[in-house]
C-alpha cells in the first residue's frame, strides 16, 4: 500500500506567560501554514516462482510474503488457466498465462509480482486387452480412455468393429484392432493396438449325454414292485425317459429370466448443463430382452472433483468444468457376449451472484475513529441500511450473518444488530452463492462492535504510551532547532540551543495527553479547558499540543509528526524560547477493536528540570484524582523530591526508565523491529487558532498581527 501523507493539523496553542521573542531576518515574510509529513514506507516482502500445471488439474502457487499480508491473484487468460482466492491454479487448455500476485498489508506498500504458468496437456492411457472369439461371437472390446475413442480393424472380413467398440467374429483368422483416443484441450491423443483371434465353434453336443446317465438311476426305486418284474422283455422301456431329462439341462444354459441389454446410449436433451450443488438425472436410454432398470447399470465420473454420479445415475456438480459420465450395463448384449457401455460429456456451471464480487462487510459510521462502532444495550441498528445490496430481500436471499457471541449482541437474517450486554462482539457476513462464473469464490467480511456505554475505567485502562515516538519527536525538535535548512518554514531564522530530556516533565505531558483522550471519549471538560480547534491538543500552562484521530504510524515515524511545531509562528516561538532548557514529549493513544483510534501528543517545556506536584496539577488543568489515576496507570511516581535551582520541591522522580511507559500489552517498542509505515491521518482543524502573547522584552515587527498570520 502506498504511503499516504500525514494530514496537516493546526494545533491549539496556549503559550506560557513569558516567551522569548523571535527576531525575524530582515525583510523576511513569515509564510502561511501548509505542510505534510511524509512517512517512510516499507514494502511487503513477496516471493513466488513460475509454475507448470497440467490441463484439467490444479496446483497451488507457492508464494511467500510478509506475515499478515493478504494475497490476491489474477490470471491474464481464463481460457488457459484460472486462479482462485487461495492461489490454486486450474489448467484449462494448453498455453502460457501470466498470474499476477498482489500482496497487501495495512501500513505497508502494496507489492505485485507476476509469474509465468505453462499449461500442458495430460497424456492418457488406453486400457484394452487382446482376446479370442469364436465364430459368430459378438463382444464389446471394453476399452477405456479419458477422451472419446474410435476403432479400426485391420481385417474387417475376420473381425468387424463398430463405433462403440462392439466386435463381431465373421470367419476364422486374426485381426488387429487399433483404438484411437481423440485429443482435447485437456488430453493428448493416444492409440493402442490389440489382437483378436477368431476360432471355429467347438461342438457342445457330446456334453449332453452326461445328464442322461443320472435319469437311468432314478427308475430303480420303482423296481420293488413285484408285478412289473414278470415282464423282462420291457427292459428297454427305461431308455424312453432319457429324452425328458436331456431337455432340462438345455434350459439351464439359457435361463428365461436373463435380460440382455442390446442397445445403450445417453440421450441429448435441450439443457445438458449441470449446476454446482444441484442433482440432474443422467438420461440413459436402452433396449433389453427383459426387465432392466436404471440400477442395472454402473455409472462413473471421469473427474469426481468436477461432478459426482450415484448408483441411480444422478449427477451432482461440484465445481465448474467439463466431465465425462460413463454408463456400463451389468448384463451382456447377448449370451456369451460382453457388456455395453456409453459416455457423454457434460458441462458443469455455477449459479452465482456477481453483485458481491467486490466483497461484503459492514459500513463504518462516519466518526468511527473518534467513537468507534458502538451499539447500546437494547438498541437495534443496521450499519448497511440504505445500501441496496443489503436490503431485507437481498440479505435474506444471498447473505448469511453470524454473531460471535449472541449473549453480547445478536444479528438477524437481514443484518439487524441488537445489543444485549456490555462487551465486544464480532459480526460476520458471507455470500450464499459464489461471485464468479467458475463457482469457486465466496466472499466473507467481519467487523467488531462495542456494546454499551464506555466507562472511565475502561478508557483509562486502555491508554498506551508510545515512548519511542516521544523520544523520536524530541530528537526531531532538537534537529530543527539546530538546523534551519531542515525546517519547512522559518529557514531564515538562526540556530537555537538544544533542550535536554526530563523524565519529570514527562509526567505532566503524559497526564495532560491522557486527559484529552478521556474527555474526547466521555466528555467532562472543565470550563475553558477544551481547545475549540482540536480537543486532542488541549492544554494549559507552558505546553504545546498536537493530536488527532486515525493515526496508523508508530515509533519513529509517528515521532516525525512533531515537526508540525516548527510550522507556525506560535509553536516556533515556544520551541525556540531560550528560557526553557528542558523538555519532555508524551505520545498517548487509545485504540480498541471497535475502531477507535485517538492520539494526543503533548510537549512540556520548563526552565528547570522538573515541576512540583502543585504546579503540575495547576498546569495540566485536570481533576486531581484523575491526575493520580493516570500516573498510577503508567507507573509514574509522584512523591519523590529533588533539588532544582537551589530550592527543594515535591516533584516526580526524574530518573524513570522507558520500560515504565510501555503500552501495557506488548512492552516497550523495539525500534529495531519493522515499523508500521502507514501514515497517521489526523483530524484537521476548522476553527481559528487560540491567541497567544509574545514577550514584552522584544518586538517582532514581521509578526505584528499574529492572529492574521495563523488564520
Amino acid at each position: 500500500m502506498k504511503s499516504k501523507k500525514l494530514k496537516t493539523l493546526a494545533v491549539a496553542v496556549v503559550l506560557s506567560l513569558t516567551i522569548g521573542a523571535v527576531p525575524p531576518a530582515t525583510g523576511t515574510e513569515i509564510p502561511m501554514i501548509t505542510t505534510t509529513v511524509e512517512a517512510a514506507a516499507k514494502k511487503v516482502y513477496l516471493k513466488a516462482y513460475n509454475k507448470k500445471v497440467y490441463a484439467g488439474r490444479a496446483v497451488k502457487i507457492n508464494a511467500k510474503a510478509t506475515k499478515g499480508a493478504k494475497l490476491s491473484y489474477k490470471t491474464s487468460n481464463k481460457k488457459i488457466a484460472t486462479v482462485n482466492s487461495k492461489g490454486v491454479i486450474t489448467g484449462k487448455s494448453a498455453g502460457t498465462v501470466k498470474i499476477t500476485i498482489t500482496a497487501k498489508k495495512s501500513k505497508y506498500k502494496t507489492v505485485k509480482k507476476t509469474i509465468t504458468v505453462k499449461v500442458v496437456k495430460q497424456n492418457q492411457k488406453i486400457t484394452a486387452a487382446s482376446q479370442t472369439l469364436t465364430l459368430d461371437q459378438r463382444k464389446n472390446l471394453g476399452a477405456k480412455a479419458r477422451t472419446p475413442m474410435t476403432y479400426k480393424s485391420s481385417n474387417p472380413k475376420v473381425v468387424s468393429v463398430d463405433k462403440k467398440g462392439n466386435l463381431k467374429a465373421l470367419r476364422p483368422g486374426t485381426a488387429k484392432i487399433t483404438i484411437y483416443a481423440k485429443a482435447t484441450g485437456t488430453f493428448n491423443k493416444a492409440s493402442r493396438t490389440i489382437t483378436v483371434k477368431v476360432t471355429k465353434k467347438t461342438a457342445a453336443k457330446p456334453i449332453t449325454p452326461k445328464p442322461v446317465v443320472k435319469p437311468t438311476t432314478t427308475p430303480k426305486p420303482v423296481q420293488p414292485e413285484t408285478k412289473p418284474a414278470k415282464k423282462p422283455e420291457q427292459t428297454e422301456t427305461p431308455s424312453q425317459p432319457e429324452t425328458k431329462p436331456t431337455e432340462k439341462p438345455e434350459q439351464t444354459e439359457a435361463p428365461d429370466n436373463t435380460s440382455y441389454v442390446m442397445e445403450l446410449g445417453i440421450e441429448k436433451t435441450a439443457d445438458d448443463t449441470i449446476y454446482i450443488g444441484e442433482a440432474k438425472e443422467c438420461n440413459v436410454k436402452w433396449k433389453a430382452t427383459g426387465n432392466t432398470t436404471r440400477k442395472d447399470f454402473i455409472y462413473t465420473s471421469s473427474d469426481p472433483s468436477v461432478a459426482t454420479v450415484d448408483e441411480n445415475g444422478n449427477i451432482t456438480g461440484v465445481k465448474a468444468g467439463k466431465v465425462i459420465i460413463t454408463v456400463t450395463s451389468k448384463t451382456p448384449f447377448a449370451k456369451g457376449g460382453s457388456c455395453l457401455d456409453t459416455f457423454k460429456k457434460y458441462t458443469v456451471k455455477a449459479h452465482y451472484n456477481d453483485a458481491y464480487e467486490n466483497g461484503v462487510g459492514f459500513k463504518n459510521p462516519s466518526n468511527v475513529d473518534e467513537k468507534g462502532r458502538n451499539v447500546g444495550i437494547g438498541e437495534t441498528i443496521n450499519p448497511n441500511r440504505g445500501i441496496t445490496r443489503y436490503d431485507a430481500e437481498n440479505a435474506e436471499k444471498y447473505l448469511t450473518f453470524e454473531s460471535s457471541d449472541p449473549s453480547v449482541a445478536t444479528i438477524d437474517a437481514q443484518g439487524n444488530i441488537t445489543g444485549v450486554s456490555k462487551g465486544y462482539v464480532t459480526f460476520t457476513v458471507k455470500t450464499k452463492l459464489p461471485v464468479d462464473k467458475a463457482g469457486q469464490i465466496y466472499k466473507e467480511g467481519s467487523t467488531t462492535y462495542h456494546v454499551g456505554d464506555y466507562t472511565y475505567e475502561e478508557i483509562l485502562n486502555g491508554l498506551t504510551m508510545d515512548t519511542v515516538a516521544g523520544q523520536a519527536a524530541h530528537e526531531v525538535m532538537n534537529d530543527l532547532r539546530q538546523n534551519p535548512d531542515h525546517r519547512n518554514f522559518f529557514k531564515d531564522y538562526p540556530s537555537y540551543p538544544t533542550r535536554e530530556w526530563s523524565d519529570g516533565l514527562l509526567r505532566d505531558a503524559a497526564t495532560r495527553a491522557s486527559r484529552n483522550i478521556v474527555c474526547v471519549m466521555l466528555g467532562g471538560w472543565a470550563e475553558g479547558e477544551m481547545s475549540t480547534i482540536n480537543p486532542l491538543a488541549s492544554h494549559g500552562g507552558a505546553f504545546n499540543g498536537y493530536g488527532g484521530s486515525g493515526w496508523e504510524s508508530t515509533g519513529e515515524d509517528l515521532g516525525k509528526a512533531a515537526s508540525v511545531f516548527f510550522e507556525d509562528i506560535g509553536h516556533f516561538g515556544n520551541e525556540t524560547d531560550s528560557f526553557n532548557k528542558y523538555e519532555a514529549i508524551a505520545v498517548v493513544q487509545y485504540k480498541n477493536e471497535a475502531g477507535v483510534n485517538l492520539t494526543s501528543m503533548i510537549v512540556q517545556a520548563a526552565p528547570g528540570k522538573n515541576h512540583d506536584i502543585e504546579n503540575a496539577l495547576q498546569n495540566t488543568e485536570m481533576p486531581h484524582s484523575q491526575y493520580y489515576d493516570i500516573c498510577n496507570h503508567f507507573g509514574i511516581p509522584t512523591t519523590d523530591t529533588v533539588e532544582d535551582s537551589g530550592s527543594t520541591q515535591s516533584i516526580t522522580d526524574g530518573n524513570l526508565t522507558e520500560d515504565i511507559f510501555t503500552d501495557g500489552s506488548t512492552g516497550t517498542v523495539d525500534s529495531t523491529s519493522p515499523v508500521e509505515t502507514a501514515e497517521a491521518g489526523q483530524q484537521e482543524e476548522t476553527e481559528e487558532t487560540e491567541e497567544f502573547e509574545l514577550s514584552p522584552e522584544e518586538e517582532i515587527d514581521a509578526v505584528s498581527d499574529v492572529d492574521e498570520i495563523i488564520e
